[in-house]
């Protein structure tokens, strides 16, 4: 959700360390403008980025952990899963016959929650249609901007401030089934924040691609694809100095930490631009 430079989203950071501190992450928050008819009566959401959310017609709903379980794995399973799949993921370690006892126990629960939330058949659990998730939209968001080629025009970056590439599914979650769904996703939301950093770029956009790089960093500290976004938004914006500051800064941390130089292409790019 990375759109100040486009006045739909506003980039707000917070406690910004100088780049010659990568190293050092900045707290980097991305916060979306309201979508349109979001408000709208009847609007029912199941949210996972960030947190666990259930809002069922505009109220949110406050449920229990069995119960957020089984929602976020029924997403995660493709908003549709038998229930011996859904009752062997969350109970995994269960008799099969323990195992459907606990989930129809949740369910009752959820039920008298939240009716209709849920489809329910003697086989199949599924997430009603008009139910949104955040995680669905936002990935599929990612998925678009990854096929979009490098500066090529694109209407994509419209529907930027109505997602949520800056936050991880459930970081407080250590659930052995989400572990492979929280880096398969967290993989997706860097590659998609790099592509975008390179189409703000393209667009003249440079507070925003350099935003958006930083929360790349902000991720994984020694990603050098996301350095290098970076030092190129830098340079694109014309300030020399920062993107100096900042590749010496990462190159310290990187020889620190890993006992590595950058990549020979880094440093041509800095200084073939800078000079």
């Amino acid at each position: 959700m990375l759109l100040s430079a486009l006045n739909h989203t506003q980039l707000a950071t917070a406690d910004l360390e100088p780049p010659s501190h990568p190293s050092i992450s900045p707290t980097i928050r991305l916060v979306s403008a309201p979508e349109p008819g979001s408000q709208a009566p009847g609007r029912s959401e199941v949210g996972l980025l960030g947190g666990f959310r259930l809002i069922l017609d505009d109220v949110p709903i406050a449920t229990g952990p069995t119960v957020q379980r089984m929602l976020a794995a029924l997403v995660c399973l493709g908003r549709q899963a038998p229930r011996n799949k859904l009752a062997h993921t969350l109970w995994p370690d269960a008799s099969s016959q323990r195992a459907q006892s606990n989930l129809r126990t949740t369910l009752y629960r959820l039920q008298r929650q939240a009716p209709g939330l849920l489809k329910s058949t003697k086989t199949d659990l599924q997430l009603a249609p008009e139910v949104r998730v955040d995680l669905d939209s936002t990935r599929s968001f990612a998925l678009t901007l990854l096929n979009i080629r490098p500066c090529e025009e694109t209407e994509a970056l419209r529907l930027v401030p109505w997602t949520d590439l800056g936050r991880d599914l459930l970081p407080d979650w250590d659930d052995r089934w989400l572990i492979e769904y929280q880096s398969s996703y967290r993989r997706l939301r860097l590659d998609a924040l790099e592509r975008l950093a390179d189409l703000l770029t393209c667009k003249k956009q440079y507070g925003a691609a350099v935003q958006a790089a930083l929360a790349v960093i902000h991720a994984d500290t020694l990603r050098e694809t996301a350095h290098e976004q970076l030092i190129r938004a830098y340079l694109a914006q014309g300030n020399r100095h920062d993107a100096i500051t900042h590749y010496t800064g990462y190159a310290r941390t990187l020889r620190d930490e890993l006992g590595l130089d950058p990549a020979s292409t880094l440093n041509e790019l800095l200084w073939s631009k800078a000079s």
